[in-house]
C-alpha cells in the first residue's frame, strides 16, 4: 500500500475500501486495518470519525513545504551514492529509466511513475543509509499522489536531454556533487 501510494496508484481525495483492500490481497481486515492505522499516523492517508480511510488533498505549499525538505536529503543521498554505487546498480538504473520511457511513450503514466521511483530509490539505496532512504520514502509517500496527479501535465520536452541519463553518467563517473545537484534538479 505504501509503494502504490507513493507511485501514485491512489489519487488525492481517493477513498481506501479496507474490505476491498483485504478482498484484493488475498488476506483479512485486521491487517489492513492496521496498515491503514499506520497510513494515518504517518500522513499519508486521513481518517475522520465515521468516514472510509482516504489519500490526503495537499494543496501546494505544504507540498512546496516537502518538496523543500526532500532537496537537501535526496542531494545527499546522490553524493553518497556517487561513492558506492555498484556496477549492476548503474545498469538497473538503465533497466528503470528504459521502463520509464517506454511507460511514457506509452502514455501509461503508472508504469512512468512507478520505473521513475525504483530508479531513484535504487540512487538512495546506493547510499548504504538506511535513516536516510527511510525518510526519503516517508516524504515521497506525502507527496506521491500529488505528483502523480500532475505528472501528466508536467513532463519534460522530449528534445531535452532527460536527467536520468546524465545522472547516469555523473554515477558512472563518481562525480558526488554533480550527482547530488542533478537528482535535485530531476
Amino acid at each position: 500500500l505504501r509503494l502504490e501510494l507513493m507511485t501514485g496508484l491512489y489519487a488525492p481525495g481517493s477513498k481506501i475500501s479496507i474490505r476491498g483492500l483485504a478482498v484484493s490481497l488475498n488476506t483479512s481486515a485486521p491487517p489492513v486495518r492496521e496498515a491503514i492505522f499506520q497510513l494515518v499516523r504517518e500522513g499519508a492517508l486521513e481518517l475522520r470519525p465515521g468516514y472510509q480511510p482516504r489519500v490526503p488533498v495537499l494543496d501546494i505549499p505544504v507540498y512546496l513545504n516537502i518538496r523543500e525538505t526532500r532537496v537537501p536529503l535526496e542531494r545527499l543521498a546522490g553524493e553518497l551514492a556517487a561513492v558506492s554505487i555498484t556496477a549492476e546498480e548503474i545498469e538497473s538504473l538503465r533497466r528503470y529509466h528504459r521502463g520509464f520511457q517506454e511507460g511514457e511513450a506509452n502514455e501509461d503514466w503508472r508504469g512512468a511513475l512507478s520505473s521513475n521511483q525504483a530508479f531513484h530509490f535504487t540512487i538512495y539505496r546506493a547510499s548504504k543509509n538506511d535513516t536516510l532512504v527511510r525518510v526519503i520514502e516517508n516524504l515521497w509517500l506525502l507527496a506521491g499522489p500529488f505528483v502523480s496527479s500532475q505528472y501528466p501535465h508536467i513532463r519534460q520536452a522530449a528534445s531535452e536531454v532527460h536527467p536520468h541519463l546524465l545522472i547516469i553518467d555523473a554515477l558512472e563517473r563518481r562525480s558526488p556533487a554533480e550527482a547530488g545537484e542533478l537528482l535535485v534538479r530531476d
